[in-house]
């Protein structure tokens, strides 16, 4: 799939000054051999100018060039600072899409690197979360629909509005990521927060700094230890949902864990932090240019009183900042948290962007699926929001229950 080299980045680690000292972190890479053949799909029926050698067609129209054959590793190498998303890099792309067989179109001015893979009439760009211009995405697909003539539809996520794409297209569906925008220092990034969150966050550390005087946070690459911290995670993960009545998405599908841990293995990092010399709290991270992926947290239920958790995602952004990062992402879904923490949402759309509309109308099938999706994400939507409005009805009820204690 891609080319083998041998890469290694290396970052400064480090956490909150009370809770921890600074680390260097060294996140290895993953190399992968070369898939067995290049694909030699002819090209027939261009009006542009291009120049077809070994494999490489280049459409001097277009600023475009497709490799069809192996990803080079210098290209595949260049991801993480181009976008700086971690859905574009070659290890999230390896463990979570899994391609047979990889390929890679170029633009130029501005330049852009798209991994894409092949499945009969339909092209999968594997780049995901990242930013694109319109025109660019078109020259994209206009240069993989002239180099693979039998294609018919590329499917393609943008985080602009589907209707600046002036290409057939259908809106598949859409996600939004909760995304925080770093100032230059930590007492601008927590002055920006609101001031009920900056009171919770000075009096939970307050209690904890005096409860704990040993706290410490490390930042560790965790290599092989990875799925025994993923297990503690997701122990504490557990625990919490089932007192909230709920499942985790890992039990839900277990596979997740599994392509999970992978990733930790081979991008991220661990932020751990320790109570009295014991594991009270672990958070998974992912620096990827010039931005850090906050993907999952969890602390030791024994500490909710301390808000440990809430604490421990505080850090991290802090941490972001010090490392001159621009961006947090704190995953999808608009939970109350991350708003708090100054997270904002942005829409990635999913599209199948179509040669023609002959083509469009050959895959009806594919809007009947998109019909059903809407239609059930609509209906779950509704339910959450009822149940939480249920929720939020019945908490001073079930506050006043509590404190005032079994009767006698």
């Amino acid at each position: 799939m891609f080319s083998t080299q041998d890469s290694r980045d290396v970052s400064p680690g480090g956490a909150d000054p009370a809770f921890g000292r600074d680390r260097h972190v060294t996140d290895p890479l993953l190399a992968h051999p070369p898939s067995a053949t290049a694909e030699t799909t002819g090209l027939t029926g261009l009006l542009a100018t291009s120049r077809d050698t070994s494999g490489i067609v280049t459409y001097d129209d277009l600023g475009a060039t497709v490799h069809r054959g192996d990803v080079p590793a210098c290209l595949a190498d260049e991801l993480p600072d181009l976008y700086s998303t971690l859905f574009a890099t070659k290890e999230y792309i390896a463990i979570y899409d899994d391609p047979v067989e990889a390929a890679v179109c170029t633009l130029t001015e501005p330049k852009h690197v798209l991994l894409f893979s092949r499945n009969g009439d339909t092209i999968e760009v594997l780049n995901k979360v990242f930013t694109i211009a319109p025109v660019d995405a078109e020259r994209a697909c206009r240069a993989l629909f002239r180099a693979f003539p039998k294609v018919r539809r590329i499917h393609l996520e943008v985080m602009f509005s589907a209707h600046e794409l002036r290409l057939p297209r259908r809106a598949l569906y859409a996600t939004d990521h909760m995304v925080v925008e770093l100032p230059d220092t930590v007492e601008a990034y927590t002055a920006s927060l609101g001031k009920s969150t900056r009171r919770t966050l000075r009096a939970a550390a307050n209690r904890l700094r005096r409860d704990f005087p040993d706290a410490t946070t490390e930042v560790v690459a965790p290599g092989d230890c990875a799925s025994e911290l993923f297990a503690q995670f997701l122990e504490w993960k557990t625990e919490r949902f089932r007192r909230r009545g709920q499942i985790t998405m890992w039990e839900d599908d277990p596979g997740r864990a599994e392509r999970f841990v992978k990733l930790v293995e081979r991008r991220g990092e661990a932020h751990i932090t320790s109570l009295g010399g014991h594991l009270a709290a672990i958070a998974f991270v992912f620096p990827v240019g010039r931005a850090t992926f906050g993907r999952q947290s969890a602390a030791d239920p024994s500490y909710e009183d301390y808000r440990l958790d809430f604490l421990c995602q505080y850090w991290v952004a802090c941490d972001a900042v010090r490392r001159g990062k621009q961006l947090l992402y704190l995953g999808w879904g608009n939970e109350a948290h991350k708003t708090h923490l100054g997270a904002r949402p942005r829409r990635a759309t999913s599209l199948s962007v179509f040669r023609g509309q002959a083509s469009r109308l050959a895959s009806l099938g594919e809007a009947w699926t998109v019909a059903r999706r809407t239609a059930g994400r609509r209906v779950q939507r509704d339910y959450w929001r009822g149940r939480h409005a249920v929720r939020r009805a019945l908490e001073p009820l079930l506050c006043r229950a509590r404190d005032s204690g079994p009767s006698r």
